[in-house]
C-alpha cells in the first residue's frame, strides 16, 4: 500500500483526471485552444507581453472596458508539464463583461523547470503586472488570482510564499479561486506524473500547500468538480478546511455535474457568489 491504502493502480487512477472522462482529453484541449483563439481575435488583447527574459515568461492581457478596473489573473493547469496561456483564455469574455481586466499567465514547464521556478515565475508575472498597472489601466489593489489543477497548486504556493512581496509592490490580492487543485505533492511523487517533475523529498515538503498555509487576508474560494476523482475532491475539501482552521475567509464548493476539464468553461467557476 503506497498512500492512504491505495494500490499503485488505484493511486494512478485517482491522480489521472482523464479517467473520469474516458481517457481522451483531445476534445477539451481542442475546445480550450479554439475558444481562446476566438477570444483573442474578437476582443482587445495584448499578446505575449514579456514579464521575464525567456520566451516562456509571457502573458496575454485583456483590458477592461473602463479605467482602473479590478484585475483577474489566471494560472493554467496541465500537471506542470503541458498547456500555456494560449489555450487558457476561455474565461476572458465572462470576466471582461463583469468589469474586470484579465491576464492569463505562461510559465516554464517541466522538465525544463522545477516547481519552485514555476512558482517564482508566477510571482514575477504578478510583480510585472503591478509595475504596469497604470499603463494597462487596472487597479493593483483589486486583484483576483485563480488557478486550475496544477495552476491552483502554483497559486496557493505563491500566496504562501510571496504575499509579502506582492503587498510591498502595492498589489492587493482580495480573492483567490482554487479550482480542482493539488495541495499535497506526496501522492504525485508516487505516480508517473512525477516522471518529468522528479520531485525530491525536500520539494514534496516545501512545496505542498497543505504544509505551508498563507497568512490570512484574501477570501479563498476552493472549488472542485463533482465528477473529479475522489482524491481530487478530498484534497480540495481538506485544504479548504485547513484554511478555515487557520483563520481564513474560505468557501468550499463541489460543482454539480462538472468534471475536471469542463469546470473552467463555466462562468460560475470564476464569478463565485458573494458571501
Amino acid at each position: 500500500m503506497l498512500y492512504r491504502g491505495f494500490t499503485q493502480t488505484e493511486l494512478e487512477q485517482e491522480y489521472s483526471p482523464s479517467s473520469m472522462v474516458g481517457g481522451d482529453l483531445t476534445p477539451y484541449l481542442e475546445s480550450y485552444a479554439a475558444l481562446s483563439a476566438q477570444n483573442r481575435a474578437r476582443m482587445e488583447c495584448r499578446e505575449n507581453l514579456p514579464f521575464g527574459e525567456t520566451s516562456e515568461q509571457v502573458l496575454d492581457f485583456f483590458p477592461a472596458s473602463t479605467a482602473n478596473a479590478p484585475l483577474h489573473v489566471f494560472i493554467h493547469g496541465g500537471y506542470w508539464q503541458a498547456l500555456s496561456q494560449r489555450e487558457s483564455a476561455m474565461m476572458a469574455p465572462t470576466l471582461v463583461e463583469n468589469g474586470q481586466a484579465f491576464a492569463t499567465l505562461n510559465y516554464t514547464l517541466a522538465p525544463e523547470a522545477r516547481l519552485d521556478q514555476m512558482i517564482k515565475e508566477c510571482r514575477d508575472a504578478l510583480l510585472w503586472l503591478g509595475s504596469q498597472a497604470t499603463a494597462l489601466g487596472f487597479d493593483p489593489a483589486q486583484i483576483t488570482l485563480s488557478g486550475h489543477s496544477a495552476g491552483a497548486h502554483l497559486a496557493a504556493m505563491m500566496m504562501a510564499t510571496s504575499a509579502d512581496a506582492l503587498a510591498r509592490a502595492g498589489l492587493r490580492v482580495r480573492e483567490v479561486i482554487l479550482i480542482s487543485g493539488v495541495y499535497d505533492l506526496e501522492p504525485i511523487s508516487l505516480t508517473p506524473v512525477n516522471d518529468p517533475l522528479q520531485l525530491t523529498p525536500v520539494e514534496i515538503h516545501d512545496l505542498s500547500p497543505i504544509l505551508h498555509l498563507p497568512a490570512p487576508g484574501p477570501r479563498y474560494h476552493v472549488t472542485v468538480a463533482e465528477r473529479d476523482t475522489p482524491e481530487f475532491i478530498r484534497q480540495s475539501r481538506d485544504y479548504a478546511e485547513l484554511l478555515r482552521k487557520g483563520g481564513h475567509s474560505v468557501s468550499f464548493d463541489l460543482q454539480k455535474g462538472m468534471q475536471h476539464f469542463d469546470i473552467i468553461m463555466h462562468a460560475s467557476t470564476f464569478l463565485p457568489a458573494p458571501r
